[in-house]
């Protein structure tokens, strides 16, 4: 055996060793869980988008995020996280429900998705990451195996007791304030235009405009050039 595969065995076998110890000790944890937004979240209303709101579980605690709802929006931005205080190893599920508001005849399922917390807290390649990664998680309803949509999030396990310089931080993720902003389109010239008129000239302007021609701005207009 070479000395590479003399410290791999050794790593394997510390590996072990600290897994058997963390499965025979009880460890309060706070799992943290940052909703960034959805992406492409499947209708459940006749003729327009859901308006989708989050629920989240963890064994007895739920959260309901049903007064926060976003009004017609397949693509809700949410950026909030939400903790739960649970225990390891013992810990449950932890489910995620996008769920679509309706007042009059009660709100659908749009979809959900799971995720087993105990896979991650034991596995040392997660455990060793400093900033977890974000993920994109596909959401299912049970009357369909096709996507409902995905869920951009990510999830941080820490130990309820950690020395004061050592508390985790909690990412700033809430939706920046919508700001004005004036755009200004100089226009320097043109080249190779079209000649429209019968005598091989145009009359030519140039018409800016977003969403709407009703809104549009229009430079003077260059005739016979």
């Amino acid at each position: 055996m070479n000395h590479l595969n003399i410290v791999e065995k050794l790593a394997d076998i510390e590996s072990d060793e600290i897994l058997k110890r963390m499965l025979l000790k009880k460890c309060k944890a706070i799992v943290r869980i940052y909703m960034v937004e959805g992406k492409d979240l499947a209708s459940r209303d006749m003729g327009g988008f859901s308006d989708p709101y989050v629920i989240l579980k963890l064994g007895p605690k739920v959260f309901n995020d049903r007064k926060n709802y976003k009004l017609d929006d397949k693509d809700p931005r949410i950026c909030k996280h939400w903790d739960f205080e649970t225990v390891f190893p013992g810990c449950p599920m932890l489910f995620i429900d996008a769920m679509d508001y309706d007042e009059l005849f009660g709100d659908d399922l749009i979809g959900t998705t799971s995720v087993d917390l105990e896979d991650r807290y034991f596995l040392p390649e997660w455990r060793a990451l400093q900033d977890k990664p974000i993920e994109y998680r596909q959401i299912y309803h049970p009357s369909s195996a096709i996507s409902q949509g995905i869920l951009r999030m990510w999830i941080e396990i820490n130990p309820t007791k950690v020395e004061p310089d050592k508390q985790p931080r909690v990412w700033d993720i809430s939706d920046k304030p919508k700001q004005e902003y004036m755009m200004r389109v100089s226009v320097f010239g043109t080249n190779e235009i079209k000649m429209m008129d019968d005598e091989g000239t145009s009359d030519v302007f140039i018409r800016c405009f977003f969403d709407s021609k009703k809104d549009a701005l229009e430079t003077d207009t260059h005739y016979r050039c």
